[in-house]
């Protein structure tokens, strides 16, 4: 595949992650951010072909995307925001890159959504699932969903929306339960608060821009999940990183009737692109552990073993 791709909010943890991934893979990529953002880390990874503009419609942006004509945007831009007024703002600029999707001749629209849209948490949830949103998050997301689906169809847009499940890395977000736990165990603290007991579903960010680029590659269109189609115990995967780590830790849980357990079904995505995940919940935590040992080795002797098992 070598068709240009727009990616629209690229300094964001998944549209960084995703420019990465298609330079990787030797496709042609445009990174669309914020006028004042920092590129350092874009052109760290070889991202000269950088577009600055807090207004979509801006003439001088139409005119060089119709110079590079993008086949492919995908919108990972979210403004955040506790506001709900202001919040609207995301809302306005999904029309605004619609509007510039079919000025540019644009073919596909791929726009990133949430779990959350779902609102009743149950386990094997797929796309037909019902949709009943309860945070306010959920609720704009779903919104952005039908906005998509309909002015798609007026445009002759062929359009996707991304239901994705919990998204890590090796270091984001920084208030994930198992990052905050790693870095505590491996520093020596035995002062933590009890941790909730649920199933969820993760996903590795590099799993789903692998996603991102299958659907492109598919064409495929509509809703899809992105998750690891499967609900993990917090409980078992936090005893597993303190096995890992050495530790004598015992752990606290306790029970909340407001985490629920889910997981979402990813077979629609299978089926339409041939992607499932490759990294499992248990190599993403365990390169975690190997990320904080190697920044934080305690002694010389936990440095040399730490690099040795890098290379096992």
């Amino acid at each position: 595949m070598k068709k240009r791709v727009l990616v629209v909010g690229a300094n964001g943890f998944i549209g960084y992650n995703l420019v990465n991934e298609l330079i990787s893979n030797e496709i042609p990529v445009t990174a669309l951010i914020k006028i004042n953002t920092d590129t350092t880390n874009l052109k760290k990874i070889g991202c000269y072909n950088i577009i600055r503009t807090n207004n979509f419609e801006d003439p001088t942006v139409l005119r060089t995307l119709s110079l590079s004509q993008p086949n492919f945007i995908v919108n990972c831009a979210w403004e955040k925001n506790k506001d709900l007024g202001l919040q609207f703002e995301n809302t306005q600029n999904l029309l605004s890159l619609l509007k510039l999707a079919k000025k540019i001749n644009s073919n596909h629209f791929i726009n990133l959504g949430s779990y959350l849209e779902y609102g009743i948490y149950k386990d094997n949830i797929n796309e037909e699932s019902f949709t009943t949103p309860i945070s306010e998050f959920g609720k704009l997301k779903l919104a952005h969903s039908n906005l998509l689906f309909e002015i798609a169809k007026s445009f002759n847009l062929k359009a996707c929306h991304l239901r994705l499940s919990n998204v890590y890395s090796l270091y984001k977000p920084e208030n994930l339960v198992f990052h905050n736990l790693i870095k505590l165990i491996n520093g020596g603290s035995n002062s933590i608060e009890p941790i909730n007991i649920k199933k969820t579903d993760f996903i590795f960010v590099s799993d789903v821009c692998r996603a991102i680029i299958a659907i492109m590659k598919s064409n495929a269109e509509g809703i899809f999940n992105i998750g690891s189609g499967e609900a993990y115990p917090i409980e078992t995967l936090i005893k597993m990183i303190i096995q890992q780590l050495n530790s004598s830790f015992i752990p606290e849980f306790k029970k909340n009737k407001q985490a629920k357990d889910y997981f979402l079904n990813i077979n629609k995505i299978y089926r339409n692109t041939g992607w499932k995940p490759s990294i499992s919940i248990w190599n993403g935590l365990s390169l975690i552990i190997q990320e904080e040992k190697f920044k934080n080795p305690n002694s010389y002797e936990n440095f040399t073993s730490t690099i040795r098992s890098m290379y096992k």
